[in-house]
């Protein structure tokens, strides 16, 4: 019960963006690890989850700015495979996409579900991230203690989705797209919207077979 109301408090709490992504993904975990042990002590070792990792590029519009960001966004993901229509998933994911105007940073996790049919893998997620954003300008903004106003934090809300297709058994291309809202107030209230799409590879973690 602690974990949760440390959770929720989390969720309207900007004090402190980055213990509060702590929470998010403690609390994340937490939820997975019965479900883990749980296909540990299977004594017929028949497989009921799978771990895989990803590296995308990223092309971030920062929302801030005319200039468009590179970055790279990598993550992984922990699946439980069920006899539902999708299988669900825990996502941690960062993001660091630098640019002229502005550098956007995000790490957090949250959930993700998808479909397979046969080789392509669509699907959806919902992250929470705590997410930094500095600067570049050449006569910044003055806050009330009398430091330049050159960076701001916060928790950031994402939502989006994107498309595996599997190369081999382990391996996989993937194309994503992730649209996020930012709330920012250190200095005066600023909402932003960034967007960004990526591609890039995924690894599946080899684990022993699964009989479906």
């Amino acid at each position: 019960m602690r974990t949760i109301a440390l959770f929720r408090q989390s969720l309207f709490s900007r004090a402190n963006p980055n213990f509060s992504a702590w929470v998010v993904i403690v609390s994340l975990f937490a939820l997975a690890i019965p479900k883990t042990l749980t296909a540990q002590a299977n004594p017929a070792g028949v497989k009921k989850a799978d771990l895989s990792a990803f590296g995308l590029y990223s092309r971030l519009t920062p929302d801030y700015g005319p200039q468009k960001n590179n970055g790279i966004t990598f993550g992984i993901d922990y699946t439980r495979y069920t006899r539902w229509w999708v299988n669900p998933s825990i996502e941690f994911r960062a993001k660091i996409a630098n640019g002229t105007t502005v550098d956007e940073k995000s790490w957090g996790g949250g959930i993700r579900v998808e479909k397979p049919i046969n080789h392509w893998h669509p699907y959806a997620d919902f992250l929470l991230s705590a997410g930094t954003i500095n600067y570049h300008l050449q006569t910044p903004a003055i806050l009330p203690n009398g430091k330049p106003y050159i960076d701001d934090a916060t928790i950031t809300k994402s939502f989006g989705g994107g498309l595996d297709y599997d190369l081999t058994p382990r391996f996989a291309l993937r194309g994503d797209m992730q649209f996020e809202k930012w709330h920012l107030d250190k200095y005066t209230p600023i909402y932003l919207t960034p967007y960004a799409w990526s591609v890039g590879v995924v690894y599946r973690i080899p684990f022993r077979s699964f009989n479906r």
